[in-house]
Protein backbone atom coordinates (compact mmCIF):
# COMPACT_ATOMS: atom_id res chain seq x y z
CA UNK A 1 0.00 0.00 0.00
CA UNK A 2 2.57 2.93 -1.50
CA UNK A 3 -0.34 5.80 -0.97
CA UNK A 4 -1.31 4.59 2.71
CA UNK A 5 -0.82 7.20 5.28
CA UNK A 6 1.09 6.32 8.26
CA UNK A 7 -0.08 7.07 12.03
CA UNK A 8 2.55 9.05 14.10
CA UNK A 9 2.87 9.21 17.92
CA UNK A 10 2.62 12.74 19.09
CA UNK A 11 4.33 12.76 22.72
CA UNK A 12 2.85 16.64 22.92
CA UNK A 13 -0.62 16.24 22.62
CA UNK A 14 -1.67 19.60 22.78
CA UNK A 15 -0.17 20.67 19.84
CA UNK A 16 -2.48 21.21 17.22
CA UNK A 17 -2.06 19.08 14.13
CA UNK A 18 -3.94 20.18 10.75
CA UNK A 19 -3.74 18.41 7.43
CA UNK A 20 -2.34 19.83 4.52
CA UNK A 21 -4.18 20.42 1.48
CA UNK A 22 -2.91 18.12 -0.48
CA UNK A 23 -3.24 15.50 2.26
CA UNK A 24 -6.93 16.37 2.62
CA UNK A 25 -7.84 16.39 -1.24
CA UNK A 26 -5.64 12.94 -1.15
CA UNK A 27 -8.17 11.35 2.36
CA UNK A 28 -11.58 12.77 0.28
CA UNK A 29 -10.93 10.92 -3.08
CA UNK A 30 -10.09 7.52 -1.02
CA UNK A 31 -13.72 8.31 0.27
CA UNK A 32 -15.01 9.02 -2.88
CA UNK A 33 -13.18 5.96 -4.30
CA UNK A 34 -14.34 3.63 -1.39
CA UNK A 35 -17.77 5.18 -1.80
CA UNK A 36 -18.31 4.41 -5.47
CA UNK A 37 -17.03 0.75 -4.93
CA UNK A 38 -19.35 0.26 -2.39
CA UNK A 39 -22.63 1.42 -4.75
CA UNK A 40 -21.03 -0.29 -7.74
CA UNK A 41 -21.33 -3.56 -5.73
CA UNK A 42 -24.61 -2.98 -4.62
CA UNK A 43 -24.13 -2.09 -0.72
CA UNK A 44 -24.69 1.41 1.14
CA UNK A 45 -22.37 3.65 1.64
Amino acid sequence: MDRQLVLIEVEDRDQDWRLDEETRQTGLRGVAAAREALRRSGRAA
